[in-house]
């Protein structure tokens, strides 16, 4: 999997990565300028750690450990740089043309267990032999460092192209093990290393985990899914009404529900 610095002119990166997006289904993009706002963000995920092991059972994510929650809100949640960054945008705008924002939130890997097992992010728009066309891409944005110790997402480049046929098990979108061995020799996983502000984009159909963390501390990372505009499915962002103005001004639809109280990790909607 490539990676691509995004602070020269779009002209010098673009092209490259656009290219290694749709060949591997996963680029890694360095030079965003957001390394302060994701540390601040990342210690406020950090803080909230404590209510995420208290409500375990509701937030987890595929596996033990791995939780899917909401992330900090407001003005000091630096919500529309994340959700609107020129460099994002360029590259998802190339397979999607006018994509739009449907989520937004936190996914924090506890100490000390097991990988979650590989699957995809959405499931297939139709059953088939036939790959599908590219309808939504993964963008997942590092709060802090993140390598082989402390829960890094493991990615199978290529794997995006593959036809949706028989691949997940029954019910779910976890990869059948013995695919998992069949594509193992023909192109390994890759476990992707970030800084914090680092952006990893991948096509939601790309087979891939969060690995085991093995540090003693949490690890935090912003999700978010941008969809082709012609996709039919229910958005979840949820942002706090004093930041409606500096979205809606974002070169990219964001479907919100703006409320009026504060947004933390377990809130729920109801627009005000």
């Amino acid at each position: 999997m490539r990676s691509f610095d995004v602070s020269p002119d779009q002209a010098t990166w673009l092209p490259g990565a656009t290219g290694a997006l749709a060949a591997d289904g996963a680029v890694l993009l360095t030079g965003t300028g957001l390394a302060g706002r994701a540390r601040e963000v990342g210690a406020r995920m950090l803080a909230e750690v404590p209510l995420l092991v208290d409500h375990h059972d509701a937030l987890m994510a595929y596996d033990d450990g791995h939780m899917r929650h909401r992330p900090p809100g407001g003005v000091d949640g630096h919500v529309a740089a994340f959700l609107g960054h020129p460099a994002v945008l360029a590259l998802c705008r190339g397979p999607l043309t006018a994509p739009r924002v449907l989520s937004y939130h936190g996914h924090t890997v506890l100490p000390g267990f097991r990988p979650q097992p590989v699957h995809a992010d959405w499931e297939p728009l139709w059953p088939g032999s036939v790959a599908h066309p590219p309808f939504m891409l993964a963008v997942n944005i590092a709060l802090v460092g993140t390598g082989a110790d402390n829960g890094s997402i493991e990615v199978w480049p290529g794997t995006h192209e593959l036809a949706s046929q028989d691949v997940y098990r029954p019910g779910s979108l976890c990869v059948r093990e013995e695919l998992l061995e069949e594509r193992r020799p023909a192109r390994p996983p890759e476990r992707v290393a970030m800084r914090a502000g680092d952006v990893l984009v991948r096509d939601v159909r790309l087979w891939h985990r969060g690995t085991t963390n093995t540090t003693g501390t949490a690890r935090p990372m912003l999700w978010l899914l941008l969809a082709a505009s012609w996709l039919r499915a229910e958005p979840s962002v949820l942002l706090e009404a004093e930041v409606r103005g500096e979205v809606e001004a974002l070169a990219v639809e964001v479907a919100a529900e703006y409320v009026g109280h504060p947004v933390g990790a377990l809130s729920e909607g109801g627009a005000e």
